[in-house]
């Protein structure tokens, strides 16, 4: 099998830090930048970094830098703890510890099931990925199972870049076994033979973590071509260089493929030609740490929690600027209103909320008055608004709509790859529009025009939702921004 390699100039000019970083990192995420009344002399040192640092992950803490230390509150909130149910006592230290909790059961129960009862379980459960999409996981793993080939291969996406988002790094970082168990439950399910772990390089705890659990697994003989207690299942750890788009899954197999990481048309998806153009199942990191639960208590036990096609629980990442900041697992269905003031307990210093972003930043706000709604996939939707990763930012009324549009725009066209024209084009055009902080009446129009057409002419979500989220916030702010 031949890795698709072009020459290392070429492939690094598509990231921000491909050979060398900055001594230390400031980070100018979205979550930071709604976070910036706390430090301004923080933020001004992120504004000033250059190229920038988008999203480190410590969101809890923002405006961050690299140097920046301390850890998120914990809680689980659904009746069933499933994803957060170790690390809401802190980190699994160890394979031994995390036997001595259970782990690994469900990964042996798989392996007395067939491949196909494995795959029914998590189509009963309903569990839909975590990343964004929210495509049924047991649909997505029968696909790359009913696949003819020599060869297929699971691909763990922890390339977690959306800015207010953590639960991924956490659970990387602190429970990696439940992470790399429902790996290979997946990898059994549909029949492959090697799991590629893809792992952002602005969480270098999460990066350490993994390759230690790894290691453990394969003496352990729970995974490696020799594995006793396994699958015989090879498990490969990628660390990228800095880029968002990365995080889209056919980005990601060129990636890995050794290619520049643009994504790719679809059709075909990957669980029909992939990585080396064989069956790739790509899930993320929650979506995989909930398949031990489900085939350790059963997919109808898991549908059993949750709201509408909304089924089991989410783990929601709350920012800085929340009074009570940090992970929170919940059952689909709980009003935003309680996850804004009982869970996050309001915004700190009795600042008043202007708006909320979950999914983001490439997301569209969501206003006080529409609060009321419940967690969902559809319920989101209905007012314009997406759950995207489920992470949760707090925006106070120091912050514009205008200028809030014109952050989200920076990082947009930082980050678009460049491949199509409407995202290229259009991510540009707006933030500048966007710099001076309002819009006349004729440039709202053509502001209008051109994120409808990103909305349905880009090539992948990146150009999709930034245009969706300036055109609803738009409409919705509408007499704050137009003048």
């Amino acid at each position: 099998m031949i890795r698709i390699n072009l020459p290392k100039q070429e492939i690094n000019t598509f990231y921000t830090f491909p050979d060398s970083e900055p001594a230390e990192e400031h980070c100018r995420g979205l979550a930071c930048y709604a976070a910036r009344s706390l430090n301004p002399e923080a933020w001004s040192k992120a504004v000033s970094q250059q190229p920038p640092t988008y999203c480190l992950g410590k969101c809890y803490m923002g405006p961050s830098s690299t140097s920046t230390k301390g850890y998120p509150v914990v809680e689980v909130r659904s009746s069933r703890a499933v994803v957060l149910r170790h690390i809401v006592k802190g980190p699994v230290e160890g394979l031994g510890r995390y036997l001595e909790l259970g782990g690994m059961a469900a990964l042996s129960k798989a392996l007395r099931m067939t491949q196909a009862e494995v795959i029914e379980e998590v189509k009963r459960s309903q569990l839909r990925g975590r990343g964004g999409a929210y495509f049924p996981t047991g649909l997505k793993w029968e696909s790359a199972y009913q696949q003819r080939a020599p060869a297929k291969y699971v691909i763990v996406n922890g390339d977690e870049g959306d800015a207010g988002a953590y639960v991924d790094k956490f659970l990387m970082w602190w429970d990696p076994y439940l992470v790399l168990e429902g790996a290979l439950i997946a990898a059994y399910a549909v029949g492959a033979s090697k799991v590629y772990f893809y792992i952002r390089r602005e969480y270098p705890e999460a990066v350490a973590s993994v390759r230690r659990a790894v290691k453990e697994l394969y003496e352990a003989g729970y995974a490696g071509p020799g594995a006793s207690r396994g699958p015989p299942v090879e498990v490969e750890v990628h660390v990228g260089k800095g880029s968002y788009v990365v995080g889209e899954e056919t980005a990601m197999i060129n990636a890995i493929m050794g290619r520049r990481p643009e994504p790719m048309p679809r059709p075909p998806y990957p669980t029909e030609r992939g990585l080396f153009e064989m069956p790739t199942v790509v899930n993320n990191v929650e979506t995989l740490a909930s398949v031990p639960w489900i085939i350790e208590h059963g997919g109808d036990a898991y549908a059993e929690m949750g709201y509408n096609r909304s089924r089991g629980t989410k783990v929601l990442s709350l920012n800085s600027l929340f009074e009570r900041p940090g992970l929170y697992e919940v059952e689909f269905g709980v009003p935003l209103k309680e996850v804004v003031y009982d869970m996050g307990g309001g915004l700190k210093g009795g600042r008043r909320l202007k708006a909320v972003m979950i999914g983001g930043p490439l997301a569209s706000l969501i206003t006080p008055e529409e609060l009321d709604v419940r967690l969902g996939v559809e319920e989101l939707r209905e007012i314009g608004a997406s759950l995207g990763h489920g992470n949760v930012i707090a925006f106070s009324d120091d912050s514009s709509a205008a200028d809030i549009l014109h952050e989200v725009l920076l990082f947009a066209s930082f980050e678009s790859c460049g491949k199509c024209f409407p995202c290229r084009l259009g991510t540009a055009k707006l933030e500048a529009m966007f710099r001076k902080g309002y819009l006349t009446q004729e440039e709202a129009k053509e502001a209008m025009s051109i994120a409808n057409t990103m909305s349905v002419a880009s090539l992948c979500a990146h150009g999709q939702s930034t245009g969706q989220a300036v055109a609803v916030t738009l409409k919705k702010f509408w007499n704050e921004v137009v003048r």
